[in-house]
C-alpha cells in the first residue's frame, strides 16, 4: 500500500473550522459555568440570586453563542473559498486531459493515415478516403462519449453503439437492410482506451460489412459485452457467410484485422481471436479497472 502523502491526510480546513465550533462554544461554556460557581462557593456576595442568574446568562450563554456564530460564518466563507479552488482544480484538470487526448488523437490520426498510404496501391481512392473516413468518426466518437462526470472516461456500451452505426451507414449498399444490435452494461473506461476500443469496433464491423455480408441482402451485425473478474469479453458476430476454410488471423490479416490485433495487443492489453459461428465471431478480452461504473 502506497503512504498517502501530508496533503492527503489533512482534512480541509472547513472541517477543522467546523470541529472547532462545535467544541469551542460548549468548552468556553462549562469554564464560565465553572468559574461562576466557584467563585459564588469561595467568594461569597452579597446580593440578589438573580445575578448569578444573569453573570451565567451574559458570560455563558452570550458568550459562547457569539463564539458559535463567529466560527460559523468563517467556516462559510472557507467552504466559499475551497468550492472555488475545487472548481478551479477542476478545470485546470479537464483542460490538461484535454490537451493530452487531442494530442494522443491527432497522433493515433496520422499513424492510420500513414498505414492506409502503405496499401493505396490496387484501391481506389474513394475506398481509402471512405475507410480514412470512418476511422477519424470513431475517434471524433470517443472523443465526445468521454464523461465529465468521470474525468477522460467514456461508456464504451453507448460508442461501440455509435461506431457501429456510422460504420453501418457509410458501408451499406442501398439494396441492402443491415441492423446492428449492442447488448451489455455500461462500461467506462480512461480516453486512450476508449479510442482504441472505438477504432478496434469500426475496424470489426466494417470487416463484417465487407466480407460478412457483402452478398447478402439483409443482415444483422451483433455486439455483445460482457464483464467478469475485472475482464471485458466483446463480441462482434454477424451472420454472413463465415471465415474462409483454413483461415489464419497471424497470417491472412488485411490492414484492418492488423490494426486490431495491434490496438487490441498494444492499448488495450488484451487478447484476439475470429472464429466461425453461424457467420463470422471476433472476440478480444481485456482488463478493465475494477473501479470503473
Amino acid at each position: 500500500m502506497t503512504e498517502q502523502t501530508p496533503e492527503k491526510r489533512a482534512r480541509p480546513l472547513s472541517e477543522r473550522v467546523a470541529l472547532l465550533q462545535q467544541l469551542l462554544p460548549v468548552t468556553l461554556l462549562i469554564v464560565v459555568m465553572m468559574f461562576e460557581l466557584t467563585l459564588h462557593l469561595l467568594f461569597p456576595r452579597a446580593g440578589p440570586p438573580a445575578l448569578l442568574a444573569v453573570e451565567v446568562l451574559m458570560f455563558g450563554i452570550v458568550g459562547p453563542m457569539a463564539v458559535w456564530l463567529t466560527l460559523h460564518w468563517v467556516q462559510g466563507e472557507i467552504r466559499a473559498r475551497e468550492a472555488a479552488q475545487g472548481e478551479l482544480d477542476l478545470r485546470t484538470r479537464l483542460l490538461l486531459e484535454m490537451q493530452h487526448r487531442i494530442k494522443n488523437n491527432l497522433q493515433t490520426m496520422v499513424d492510420l493515415l500513414s498505414l492506409e498510404l502503405t496499401r493505396a496501391n490496387g484501391r481506389s481512392s474513394a475506398e481509402s478516403l471512405r475507410d480514412s473516413v470512418a476511422r477519424l468518426k470513431s475517434i471524433a466518437a470517443a472523443h465526445e462519449m468521454l464523461s465529465l462526470d468521470e474525468i477522460g472516461a467514456a461508456d464504451i456500451t453507448g460508442l461501440a453503439q455509435r461506431v457501429a452505426e456510422n460504420a453501418r451507414a457509410a458501408q451499406a449498399r442501398a439494396d441492402q437492410t443491415l441492423r446492428v444490435r449492442v447488448d451489455g452494461p455500461a462500461l467506462y473506461v480512461p480516453s486512450k482506451s476508449a479510442t482504441a476500443f472505438a477504432l478496434v469496433i469500426n475496424e470489426l464491423v466494417s470487416n463484417a460489412l465487407e466480407h460478412g455480408l457483402a452478398t447478402r441482402a439483409q443482415g444483422t451485425i451483433e455486439i455483445v459485452l460482457t464483464r467478469a473478474a475485472g475482464r471485458v469479453r466483446v463480441q462482434v458476430k454477424d451472420d454472413g457467410v463465415g471465415l474462409a476454410p483454413g483461415f489464419d488471423l497471424a497470417q491472412q490479416a488485411g490492414l484492418g484485422l492488423r490494426i486490431v490485433r495491434t490496438l487490441v495487443d498494444k492499448d488495450l492489453h488484451g487478447s484476439l481471436k475470429l472464429y466461425t459461428d453461424a457467420g463470422t465471431c471476433a472476440e478480444f478480452i481485456f482488463p478493465i479497472d475494477e473501479g470503473s461504473v
